[in-house]
């Protein structure tokens, strides 16, 4: 994509950057990267969240969940801090109790077109999106996990609250058949970068590698493929992995390797590793064991203390540790600027 710079009166191709993901982690990417000139974003985000707010509407209205979307346009939206607040607003009391403003905001715009990716449009010139929020698959995506003694775990929010690596993970899948939305497919082929996570690995990042089209659209594409590793170990999910680990594991479902791995080589205070432990135990930290000539380190923590947010049928849902969006924007920036 080419823009004039209307100050210096030069042309220059702006580079198309696409993330990959949902939740918090998605939201902090977007935060930084909206700040950045010169670039055009683009969000691909995992439809197989079904807990909480989205879990309620999901299941009574038939809507594809809106909460990991409706993250995505608050981070890239441009309006004002109301408004902002406004679709984030979760009611605390009525028959709205524990409802997000912006799911039902999403929800019903699904109804009134007919479909969420028209709705997801229509919200983002509403609220002044800053690029684009893409739904991965317009398909209904019910997560599903084999574990290596055989059972079967059905949905992201019992996925959410399993015990994985105790018991190991054999297979992680999709029951139904949900296809890559062709959305997502133009946005991935004609990208410049191509941003997989942070976040909530099995449940946020992993679903969507593994929806039909993804990894045969991603190895089409040029782009070249950056993975920020997360801060922080899920406890029963990902305890005790390492840097190497993160890049061995999605290596597996991209089947090609990534162009580089963002590592964060600043320690978080003592106040904030006692509060994370108290959530998920020890061994919090992922090590960084990795030397390898794609790692690109850089001081990425957030320093504030961060409170956990609660879903009313969940545990913890946010830690207290997490990626500073300002810093890991700077971090993108010099890999683009390359």
């Amino acid at each position: 994509m080419i823009a004039k710079n209307q100050n210096l009166g030069y042309y220059h191709i702006m580079k198309k950057i696409v993330t990959v993901g949902g939740g918090t982690g998605s939201y902090t990417v977007l935060s930084g990267l909206k700040g950045i000139p010169e670039i055009s974003l683009t969000a691909l985000v995992t439809m197989a969240d079904d807990g909480g707010s989205t879990g309620v509407l999901r299941d009574e209205l038939g809507v594809l969940p809106p909460g990991d979307v409706r993250q995505c346009l608050v981070a890239l939206s441009e309006h004002s801090d109301i408004v902002r607040k406004l679709m984030s607003y979760r009611f605390e009391n009525g028959g709205l109790a524990g409802h997000n403003f912006g799911n039902i905001f999403l929800a019903a715009l699904e109804k009134v077109t007919g479909s969420f990716a028209t709705g997801v449009e229509i919200a983002s010139e509403i609220l002044k999106v800053r690029g684009d929020v893409i739904p991965v698959t317009k398909d209904m995506a019910k997560l599903s996990i084999m574990l290596s003694d055989g059972e079967l775990l059905e949905g992201e929010n019992n996925i959410q609250n399993a015990d994985l690596k105790k018991r190991g993970v054999k297979n992680i899948f999709y029951k139904n058949e949900v296809n890559l939305n062709e959305n997502a497919k133009r946005a991935i082929l004609s990208a410049d970068y191509i941003i997989l996570g942070p976040g909530n690995y099995y449940c946020s990042v992993v679903p969507n590698l593994i929806v039909n089209g993804f990894k045969d659209t991603t190895n089409k594409s040029k782009a070249k493929i950056i993975f920020p590793v997360n801060l922080t170990n899920k406890l029963e999910h990902t305890s005790g992995w390492k840097v190497s680990d993160y890049v061995k594991d999605i290596e597996k479902y991209l089947e090609k390797k990534v162009d580089y791995i963002l590592v964060n080589d600043e320690k978080p205070s003592t106040e904030q590793t006692k509060l994370y432990e108290l959530e998920e135990g020890k061994g919090v930290l992922v090590e960084d064991d990795l030397t390898d000539e794609r790692v690109v380190r850089g001081k990425l923590l957030s320093t504030l203390i961060v409170k956990p947010e609660y879903d009313e049928k969940m545990q913890a849902t946010r830690g207290f540790i997490r990626h500073d969006s300002k810093k890991l924007a700077e971090c993108i920036k010099k890999i683009i600027r390359t």
